[in-house]
């Protein structure tokens, strides 16, 4: 059985709305509801591929190895 794959609509525009707002109405019944959505945060990672360090923000430079970020 195949279904209506939304994907092609995340990334905003009219068709965006157009979707959350349907969406909405299917699952609190009325209509204007508008569903929270969550959306993944990027990680910031060190450039240096040996180290791979989770950056915590605004650092220039990586505190394990130094590599500049």
């Amino acid at each position: 059985m195949e279904g209506f794959d939304l994907r092609k609509y995340q990334d905003g525009g009219e068709e965006h709305d157009k979707i959350k707002s349907i969406f909405g109405k299917v699952v609190s019944g009325r209509e204007g509801y508008e569903t929270v959505t969550e959306k993944k945060k990027e990680i910031r990672r060190c450039k240096n591929p040996k180290c791979n360090w989770a950056l915590q923000g605004g650092e220039k430079f990586c505190p394990e190895c130094g590599t500049k970020c």
